[in-house]
């Protein structure tokens, strides 16, 4: 069992800083009109993908873990919205070129080969596109250990700081760089009541469970300081892009 093994099992579809009202309330400043076809990567149990759908978007959301993209199915049936789920690597996405009007990412990209996924993220989007990306940043000092030690429990890739994230966006096409929001610190997980929240209630009790918690917050504990977050825009130019 890994860590995403672990969200999985509980349910936990809004793990990032401030949960789903953080992302209610970033949706709410994109004012994304209705009839927008979104691309979610990273969907979860596919509580923000629902959300886009009851509001008269098009949504296709994406996710590797299947466990996870089960609980999103049921809640989509659930709710009654329209919703393609697809079990997918962010390094080779099963979809055309040009071929959503945004991509939305939340605490994804940061556990990926980034250079994969910022490339696919372009690839798909229409020209002039919307790229959205929530992302644990780099805000301190940045040793190996703390690398490794991160790699080893979360499964995360690659840390950078909010310049190094814009650069990389550049690296890639990307243009009209924002950033949104940005703090320096992690700021506490947001908990919001979910009442189609599957919690697969046996896992509370187990070992391997209660051993994991008691990791991560020792991780938190000593490297929480040298980690914040930032929520990134940016668009794909609007002249043609694949040749």
């Amino acid at each position: 069992m890994d860590y995403h093994d672990l969200l999985a099992r509980l349910g936990e579809g809004s793990a990032h800083p401030g949960g789903f009202s953080a992302t209610l309330q970033l949706l709410d400043t994109l004012s994304i009109p209705a009839g927008v076809h979104i691309l979610e990567i990273g969907c979860g149990t596919g509580r923000t993908a629902c959300h886009l759908a009851r509001h008269g978007c098009r949504v296709t959301a994406v996710d590797l873990h299947r466990h996870m993209l089960d609980k999103a199915v049921r809640r989509a049936r659930k709710e009654r919205v329209d919703v393609r789920f697809i079990q997918a690597d962010v390094a080779a996405l099963p979809l055309p070129d040009n071929h959503v009007d945004v991509v939305f990412i939340e605490s994804v990209t940061i556990f990926t080969p980034w250079r994969k996924a910022l490339s696919e993220y372009s690839r798909v989007l229409k020209p002039g596109g919307l790229l959205v990306d929530r992302e644990m940043i780099l805000s301190g000092r940045k040793t190996d250990l703390m690398s490794r030690k991160l790699k080893q429990f979360y499964g995360i890739r690659t840390l950078a700081t909010v310049l190094g994230w814009k650069k990389r966006l550049r690296e890639y096409g990307f243009s009209n760089i924002e950033v949104k929001e940005h703090s320096r610190k992690m700021g506490k997980w947001g908990v919001d009541h979910d009442p189609l929240r599957e919690m697969d209630m046996n896992w509370l009790e187990d070992e391997n469970v209660q051993r994991m918690s008691r990791t991560n917050d020792r991780l938190l504990m000593k490297y929480g300081k040298r980690l914040g977050y930032a929520v990134f825009t940016a668009r794909v130019p609007s002249e043609a892009k694949h040749k």
